[in-house]
């Protein structure tokens, strides 16, 4: 099974919801086109949440890169929230955990983005 991806847009947050394995590019070009027309300065980050995302590799890896890149582009952050512990795993052998915020709920990130004004 691809990805799949459900794109919506809140009044603080482009919220990604992932699911399924990201194993190709197969699907990616068409969320990073809809996440790039949601974009906007008066939001404070893209969420990523990852509670379905049952693995990736180092396409998905680049995948979530690539938001975050486009992401700062515009002045916002790119957030993971509800990591699958294969997945963290790969963010932790990566580093990449040490660029992306993540946090275990998206209660965490509320409350986080609540406080920077």
């Amino acid at each position: 099974m691809s990805a799949q991806f459900e794109i919506t847009k809140s009044s603080n947050f482009v919220l990604v919801k992932i699911s399924g394995r990201i194993v190709s590019d197969e699907g990616l070009a068409d969320a990073l086109d809809t996440i790039d027309k949601s974009l906007a300065a008066d939001l404070k980050a893209v969420l990523c949440d990852c509670s379905r995302l049952e693995y990736c590799n180092s396409t998905g890896l680049n995948f979530f890169v690539r938001i975050l890149t486009r992401s700062r582009k515009v002045g916002l952050d790119c957030v993971l929230v509800n990591l699958q512990p294969s997945v963290k795993k790969l963010f932790e052998i990566s580093k990449l955990d040490e660029i992306f915020s993540c946090f275990n709920s998206t209660d965490e990130v509320e409350a986080k983005f609540n406080k920077v004004k």
